[in-house]
């Protein structure tokens, strides 16, 4: 049995945690102590903890912030669940691999990051593919038909401008057909920044057969994956839409006909917006295009803090010359959505 003092990191204990149980021998337990008041923050911290197979042993509050947590690593074998598949499964989407033989439209996802082998598969297929994501992944330069920029965290109203587009004109229940009316295209394209001449190219493709929407990471833990999840089921209801997601899982769920959540508002993001993306990098660098760097005030080789929800990471910036746009990436773990608008600042300034 380890014990781990942590309380020294602050908030940054949540990231160390995952780092050592992780990096721990299967039945290992180790015992952590740290600083928190969010009980919120700390039940994701479990609840992530248990995904991946770890045994959440004992938990212990002594004060108004000082906790301890018991855990033993890989005790279960690891859940594929997320708040995504969760939701596929509340209103009724299937999930099956991806189709080879129909066209693919991919949301939410880095295939450089994430899956380069599938975006070599993609290449060999030959099949049109329409790529949606905030920033552009250069490894898909050769397969991509077209690339579609939406806003950091608007994946919501891409999927009800999607929903409008495809069922547009189809005979459809009345009910359904209010709820799209409702739907505000002028609020939903000005906020996602996207427009009727992107989802026409997504139309026709539809048009011609069978269209596979493929789910990225970036979505698993996005905070509208209800709305996403509730809308991708309205649109199987009524098109042969096959659904899957980036890693090769099938998911058995009945038919529902529950209608998507009303959309009030989508998150904005502004800022220094940064892509948290899974790697087994020890120290990895924050990499940022360089109108990233004018807009953070970097300069390539400075060393910088990086204040985050899940705490804060030290790393060097490193400017990617083949990088564009003002979103940054870095290699490590994140709970919850994979973009966040954080604070970087270069190590000892005050900002």
């Amino acid at each position: 049995m380890k014990r781990y003092d942590l309380r020294h990191l602050s908030a940054g204990f949540a990231h160390r945690i995952f780092e050592l149980v992780n990096c721990s021998q299967k039945g290992e337990v180790s015992i952590f102590i740290f600083e928190t008041a969010d009980d919120e923050r700390l039940q994701t911290i479990i609840k992530n903890l248990k995904r991946e197979g770890h045994e959440v042993m004992n938990s212990l509050r002594f004060n108004e912030v000082d906790w301890t947590i018991v855990v033993k690593a890989f005790a279960n074998e690891p859940k594929i669940s997320n708040p995504l598949f969760d939701a596929f499964e509340k209103y009724g989407v299937e999930l099956k691999t991806l189709d080879r033989q129909s066209a693919v439209l991919c949301i939410g996802t880095h295939f450089a990051k994430d899956n380069e082998s599938l975006a070599r598969e993609l290449c060999e297929w030959e099949k049109e593919l329409i790529y949606m994501s905030p920033q552009e992944d250069l490894s898909l330069k050769k397969t991509v038909l077209k690339y579609i920029k939406y806003e950091v965290g608007s994946e919501g109203g891409v999927l009800a401008l999607i929903a409008k587009t495809l069922l547009e004109g189809d005979e459809i229940p009345p009910d359904v057909k209010n709820y799209l009316d409702e739907l505000d295209n002028g609020y939903l394209s000005a906020e996602s920044n996207v427009g009727e001449e992107e989802m026409e190219e997504i139309k026709k493709v539809a048009d011609k057969g069978a269209l596979s929407l493929l789910f990225g990471r970036d979505l698993y833990y996005h905070p509208d994956v209800d709305l996403i999840a509730a809308l991708t089921a309205l649109i199987s209801r009524f098109k042969p839409l096959k659904v899957s997601v980036l890693d090769e899982i099938e998911l058995k769920t009945k038919p529902k006909t529950l209608l998507p959540p009303l959309i009030n508002e989508l998150k904005s993001f502004d800022g220094a917006i940064v892509y948290f993306y899974d790697s087994d990098e020890v120290s990895p660098k924050l990499c940022g295009s360089s109108q990233f760097a004018t807009a953070a005030k970097l300069k390539d080789g400075d060393e910088v803090l990086i204040e985050t929800s899940d705490g804060v990471y030290e790393s060097l910036f490193f400017m990617d010359t083949d990088m564009r746009g003002t979103i940054a990436v870095f290699g490590a773990k994140k709970s919850g959505y994979r973009y966040e608008a954080v604070n970087v600042s270069k190590r000892g300034s005050n900002g």
